[in-house]
Order: C-alpha cells, then sequence, then structure tokens
C-alpha cells in the first residue's frame, strides 16, 4: 500500500493490503493475556529469501514503504509516521508465525505488509521515520490484552468497512466501520469502464466468478450499512453469488489494481460495456490512511488517530 500524500490528494502508487489474495487472519479477540512483548527479530521472506532482521529496522522499512508524505510540514510529516511506525509494528507482532510452516514469520509483500529494506537507504524521509521509530519504541496497540490486527488501507472512501463486510467471519470490535470524520474532498471518487467480453474473461479466469460463454448480468444484491457492497450475484450460461471483495480481487488480479478500487461501488451496464463507480480504494478496514493524514494535517495526536481507527484499543508500551 504505497502512499504518496499530499494535502488533500492522496496519490497512490501501490495498493497492497487492500489487494491481498487472502483474506487476511482477523483475530477474534481472546482472554488478557500477559505482558506484551515485542521480540528481538523477525524472520521475513524477502524475495523468496529468509532473513533475520532486528524488529524495529523491520517496523522502520515497513513504514517507508507503505507511505511517503510528500508536499507535507514537518509536523504532519512526524505524526504520518508516528502512527505507521505503531501500526507496522502492531500488524507484524499479531502476525509473528503467520508463515511458521514456510520458516519464516511475514512477507514481503501485500499478503502482509509491504517490506522494502532499500528504502531506508534510498528515502527522503529515513530521517523522520527513523525519529518516529524511536519515539514510538515498544508502542503497540492493543485489545483485551493482544496486539490488535492492525489492518490499514489506502482510502475508505468516506467510512471504513467492518471486517465482516469483506471477508466475513466473527465481527471484530476494533474493526467495526466508521465515518470517516475528516474535511470533504480528503477521498477520492472514481470510473471504471469495461466492455462485455473483457469482463466476461476476467471473471471466467476464476472458478467462483466463472459465468461462461455470455455474461447477462452483474447485480450487487447485499450491502452493508456504510454503503459498500457485500454480495454480487453473476448471471449468464452459469450463475454465481460470491461476497464483493472476492470479486474485486478477481477483476484486478486480470484488469489492473486501478479498475474496481473498492467495492464501495455502483455498476450499470450500458449497452455493450459496464461502468463502475464509486470512492476510495482498497478493503476499507481498519486504518485509512488517506483520512489518518488528514488527521495529522489538523494536528490530531496519534492516540486520536488510533483511536478514531480502532475504536475501543490501548497504545502500550511492551
Amino acid at each position: 500500500m504505497r502512499l504518496f500524500i499530499r494535502p488533500v490528494i492522496a496519490l497512490v502508487a501501490i495498493l497492497a493490503l487492500s489487494q491481498c489474495t487472502k483474506a487476511p487472519a482477523v483475530r477474534v479477540p481472546q482472554p488478557a493475556a500477559a505482558a506484551v512483548t515485542v521480540p528481538a527479530e523477525i524472520r521475513v521472506s524477502v524475495s523468496g529469501r529468509i532473513v533475520k532482521v532486528p524488529f524495529e529496522e523491520y517496523v522502520l522499512a515497513a513504514a517507508l514503504s507503505e507511505v511517503s508524505p510528500v508536499s507535507e510540514s514537518t509536523a504532519t510529516i512526524d505524526r504520518i509516521f508516528d502512527v505507521q511506525s505503531v501500526i507496522a509494528r502492531t500488524y507484524a507482532l499479531a502476525h509473528v508465525g503467520r508463515h511458521a510452516a514456510n520458516g519464516y514469520d511475514v512477507c514481503d509483500g501485500t499478503h502482509c505488509q509491504l517490506y522494502q529494506p532499500s528504502r531506508i537507504a534510498t528515502s527522503r524521509f529515513t530521517p523522520a521515520a527513523r525519529q518516529a521509530v524511536a519515539r514510538t519504541r515498544g508502542e503497540v496497540l492493543t485489545f483485551a490484552g493482544r496486539p490488535v490486527d492492525a489492518l490499514f488501507h489506502s482510502d475508505c472512501g468516506g467510512h471504513t468497512a467492518p471486517s465482516t463486510t469483506a471477508w466475513g467471519g466473527v465481527p471484530v470490535p476494533y474493526l467495526s466501520g466508521r465515518e470517516d470524520d475528516v474535511p470533504q474532498g480528503t477521498h477520492r471518487a472514481w470510473e471504471f469502464t469495461v466492455n462485455n467480453a473483457a469482463l466476461r474473461n476476467a471473471l471466467n479466469s476464476d472458478a467462483r466468478s466463472t459465468v461462461g460463454s455470455r455474461l447477462d448480468t452483474l447485480t450487487v444484491v447485499e450491502r452493508d450499512a456504510t454503503g459498500r457492497a457485500v454480495r454480487v450475484e453473476l448471471k449468464g450460461e452459469r450463475r454465481q453469488l460470491l461476497r464483493a471483495e472476492q470479486l474485486r480481487a478477481i477483476l484486478t488480479a486480470k484488469l489492473g489494481d486501478r479498475t474496481i478500487q473498492s467495492t464501495r461501488f455502483t455498476v450499470k451496464e450500458t449497452g455493450t460495456r459496464w461502468q463502475f463507480s464509486g470512492t476510495g480504494f482498497g478493503h476499507g478496514v481498519g486504518l485509512c490512511q488517506v483520512g489518518a493524514a488528514a488527521r495529522a494535517r489538523r494536528g490530531e495526536s496519534l492516540a486520536e488517530i488510533l483511536r478514531a481507527y480502532y475504536p475501543g484499543t490501548k497504545l502500550v508500551a511492551s
């Protein structure tokens, strides 16, 4: 989720968690555990090679990989990296051992969170990010005494989504979805038009959405309270009913990241073409990066920003 932030408008270059091919392993809250401990190292798969990385160096590289606050004031840059450092640390801690069967903890791609260690040497934001990592060292966001699954995305489109909207499962209290109270114009709108043949071919690339030799209708049959599509029905030679987030992942895999940018969309058929119109970029669950940047810009503190996107959580020092 490589995010380039400018005042009011966020220019997103690379989508990350919102393009996961597998649903994030959302953790259901458990009874309170012992004090949270951040390990000294974390095992990361980098371009297929497993390396051990000092945990806080991992946090630094992950934060630099996920956000680039161009054209922002020094104070805003500091707050943005404070937020991203805590999120990167918390997400990694919650997912230590996620890929244990393969001999490492987290990967370097969008299935986990972006990790591009070269950015420590190349990014002009490294000094600011390093200071943020030092300021927040050991700080972790918790719920019921455990590190939260600190999901984040590029742009919620005005309202974050419950985890159940994206992936189903058991509701998670701190991933419940809420209106993003930031200045008008913060969130992006998008449109994408595709011809029937190209859309049908993309749908036929995955068994969950295969319609066969024709596509007759594509209908949103369920929406959540935030306006996001939850379930979509496809009718053609075959009929399919699938989650809207699954549909988005299938279509973006074949048509590109900038096509169906979120599930906060409407769709209509116009002759031989289909027009999708929506807002936001990504799965919409957890922290909204452009919203968090807008909050940082208006002077909200680290704790205030985190509380806005993860209600009921606590920021603790490990």
